[in-house]
């Protein structure tokens, strides 16, 4: 009842040949607004604040803050270790978080009250990164995916089988039917098997920005941006059963292997206004239009068994080989997907230069996302899926800056991420963050910290009865060097 169930459930439901299911749509609409260092460490919360190059992926308003114009550039390292029973899975990325110019233009004989300033600005802002590693096992149990694929093949020819999963294992001997096409696996009962679960994932999103601000008497900031994504994932999953001692079945493992690489761009619109009743109060509003994907996938999917040799009794003998058999199911395809649109309420409150505290409040509709019916196949059932598995959601960020002295200040950040299943799975989290900034004329250099835990929970293949655990702890670290002039 996790990601990779939804996955296998997602493709029965469907009835095509690929990989697109309800957990693509998690995976893409949950972005993390910390391009910048300082943004990193104040929590993200920038939608009332603005003056920072991440403010233009959460409130575009932020743009018509900047006084004078501004370069930066953020490289990024992150570090993920998942655990399951104490075995654990590193892996370390780097990335670039941030690229961005701004550019001010301020009238040469602007007046006291009216338009101030306008500003553009373009560059990239990452707002995700699917890098991980995970093992999840589970010993001496007593379900197979075997027994998952016999099911699912009952009542079919041979010929007509689901070619990425049954098939493969018919193919690989591992389920055979009878007269009256009900199949069984290779093993028997009370036969139990070794379960071990591999994931590796790789890839990200990255948002290239086009914005657009104006200031109106320092009281009232407007700001709009065109956002383009640019998207990259890489998953595979290598799904292992091995035949403890004791077993009457002649197989002695078996593998069954899910490559998917999906790549694409998607578009999005953004408006925002920032609103200061007062001179230390902001208050800010944003609206983003869902991400339009046009997708292209390639799903692979290959399975390999093990049995022993038999001699002339029909029992294995020590030290003799293998009959191994091997075989692989390749599809591509491409698709369009709409994610969620979602609305952003915030508030900043300065004192005098000293520091200043910000917090934003997001919503967002996961169940509202769906597949274009138009682009590739019926995704009816698939969208009905997402309909029932995500429900509404509030993300909550909150940060704060204190300036020590006047070319240094502490920073420091808390978010909440809420769950976006009405399901009993919970996905919530809560990152928390931390940093400073240092100033000198013209260069300014900030740097953050970010932590996150969560855990996840999987079974291993759909209609197992088996749940296995998987802790994640993620640290990043990010470095913001920029330039104003």
């Amino acid at each position: 009842m996790k990601r990779y169930y939804f996955i296998l459930i997602g493709l029965l439901i469907s009835g095509i040949t690929s990989a697109q299911s309800v957990d693509d749509v998690l995976r893409y609409s949950r972005q993390n607004y910390s391009g910048t260092a300082r943004s990193t460490a104040m929590g993200g919360a920038f939608g009332a604040l603005g003056g920072d190059f991440s403010s233009l992926s959460i409130n575009p308003a932020g743009i018509a803050v900047y006084r004078t114009s501004e370069f930066t550039f953020t490289p990024s390292v992150e570090y993920t270790k998942s655990t399951n029973s104490g075995y654990s899975e590193n892996k370390t990325s780097f990335a670039i978080g941030n690229v961005g110019f701004v550019s001010t233009y301020i009238p040469r004989l602007a007046p006291e009250k009216g338009w101030q300033n306008i500003n553009f600005g373009i560059g990239y802002n990452r707002v995700a990164n699917f890098n991980r590693q995970g093992f999840l096992f589970n010993l001496d149990s007593p379900g197979s995916l075997l027994d998952h694929w016999a099911d699912m093949a009952n009542g079919t020819a041979p010929d007509d089988l689901y070619v990425f999963e049954d098939k493969l294992a018919y193919d690989n001997y591992l389920i055979n039917p009878d007269d009256n096409l009900f199949y069984q696996s290779v093993l028997f009962d009370g036969d139990r098997m070794d379960q071990q679960k591999y994931i590796d994932e790789k890839g990200y999103i990255g948002e290239y920005l086009l914005s657009f601000g104006a200031n109106y008497s320092h009281k009232l900031y407007i700001g709009a941006t065109l956002g383009i994504q640019d998207v990259y994932y890489k998953s595979t999953t290598t799904y292992m059963e091995s035949s403890v001692p004791g077993n009457i079945t002649s197989l002695q493992d078996f593998i069954f292997r899910e490559y998917l690489r999906t790549s694409g761009v998607g578009v999005n619109f953004k408006l925002g206004i920032i609103y200061k009743p007062t001179q230390n109060l902001r208050l800010g509003l944003a609206l983003h239009t869902p991400t339009y994907y046009s997708l292209d996938d390639r799903y692979d999917t290959f399975v390999d068994s093990q049995f022993d040799t038999a001699n002339a009794n029909g029992f294995p003998e020590d030290g003799e080989a293998y009959h191994g058999f091997n075989s692989e199911a390749v599809s591509r395809v491409s698709y369009k997907l709409q994610t969620t649109a979602r609305a952003i309420f915030s508030g900043a409150y300065t004192f005098g230069k000293k520091g200043v505290i910000s917090a934003d409040l997001e919503l967002v509709d996961y169940s509202s996302a769906e597949f274009d019916d138009n682009s590739n196949g019926d995704y009816t059932n698939t969208n009905q899926e997402i309909s029932n598995s995500y429900q509404s959601t509030a993300n909550i960020r909150v940060g704060g800056e204190y300036r020590v002295a006047p070319n240094f200040s502490l920073r420091a950040g808390y978010a909440h991420i809420g769950n976006p299943y009405n399901t009993q799975i919970n996905e919530s989290y809560n990152t928390y963050s931390g940093g400073f900034g240092f100033k000198q004329n013209n260069f300014f250099f900030d740097m953050a910290y970010q932590y996150k835990q969560y855990d996840e929970n999987f079974v291993l293949y759909p209609t197992s009865p088996d749940n296995v655990t998987l802790n994640n702890k993620n640290h990043q670290v990010r470095m913001t060097f920029g330039f104003k002039f």
